[in-house]
């Protein structure tokens, strides 16, 4: 704890550059005397701190300390800072390495240019924020987890992982660990997760010893490797052609008749394309290819004697 206690008295002094022994005695909830033995101790580990006496007086540590001992520029501490800034909500700590990081960046340009969000846009739905958290916790532990998982074949089941990584990819959230039931590395999408629980029980297999596994698993599970591919032309409304946009690269957008494109692009030829075009209602019609077209036509008449 003592150890902690230096650094951080090294950290307010490299921010606010002059405090007082009273102010820091109040701080840590300690005697001014222990104050004293504290810069006493970090002189002797070689931190450049002195104090004055008089009006004006405290506790200082010379201006050339920062710049002496980092190995950054000033262009990777900002880099760094920036970075820090965007995750910073995470680490549930008032004096966390952002405030830290900054009392080092001698710049006067904004460092806070960019957040990043682990929830959805529905302000109610905060899960992803707190599963994050303690996935993290998890990970820098060791710890296995277990979890219900919803995955996308229509099945839910008890999972027991050891969790290796939180991965960003696309528009989602994975952990990525080795699943003790399917005996396998595999990805797991944190919105599909739910009653998570951090065992007592360490990890037992390490991500290292499965490096050639981790592209491919990834490829595998978000279809980045399908085999066969089917090119749609698709009649749109205007105000809907963002939704395509937002999930895939389009070969083409052209002029259709009134508010409508005609947008052409090539998707994996799933199970789930037939519902994805649905989504649209009557703002999509598809044009080609004509299997395609029956397909929707059949599932319509489905749907319709559904809803009789």
């Amino acid at each position: 704890m003592q150890t902690e206690n230096l650094f951080e008295l090294t950290y307010i002094l490299l921010e606010k550059k002059q405090v007082t022994a009273g102010e820091m005695a109040e701080h840590f909830g300690v005697s001014q005397r222990t104050i004293y033995r504290w810069v006493d101790a970090l002189n002797l580990a070689g931190v450049p701190i002195y104090s004055t006496k008089g009006k004006g007086g405290g506790i200082h540590v010379s201006e050339k300390y920062a710049l002496d001992k980092t190995v950054f520029t000033d262009s990777e501490k900002e880099e760094i800072l920036s970075s820090l800034n965007a995750i910073n909500a995470l680490s549930g700590q008032t004096n966390s390495a952002v405030s830290k990081l900054r009392s080092l960046v001698s710049s006067d340009k904004n460092t806070d240019w960019i957040k990043v969000e682990f929830a959805n846009w529905n302000p109610e739905q905060n899960e992803i924020k707190e599963l994050f958290k303690k996935l993290k916790d998890a990970i820098i532990d060791r710890r296995q987890v277990s979890f219900e998982y919803f995955s996308g074949s229509s099945e839910s089941s008890r999972r027991q992982v050891d969790s290796w990584k939180i991965v960003f990819r696309g528009q989602a959230w994975y952990l990525y660990g080795f699943c003790k039931k399917r005996d396998a590395p595999r990805y797991f999408k944190l919105s599909r997760m739910k009653n998570l629980q951090i065992l007592k029980e360490e990890i037992s297999t390490e991500e290292k010893d499965f490096l050639d596994e981790t592209q491919r698993d990834l490829d595998s599970y978000l279809g980045n490797k399908v085999t066969k591919f089917v090119q749609l032309k698709l009649k749109v409304a205007e105000s809907e052609v963002y939704r395509i946009l937002d999930e895939y690269l389009v070969d083409s957008i052209e002029d259709g008749k009134g508010k409508t494109k005609i947008v052409t692009l090539s998707v994996p030829d799933e199970y789930w394309l037939k519902y994805w075009i649905l989504s649209f209602g009557a703002s999509m019609q598809v044009l080609k290819p004509k299997r395609v077209r029956d397909e929707i036509r059949n599932e319509v008449k489905r749907m319709n004697v559904k809803f009789k």
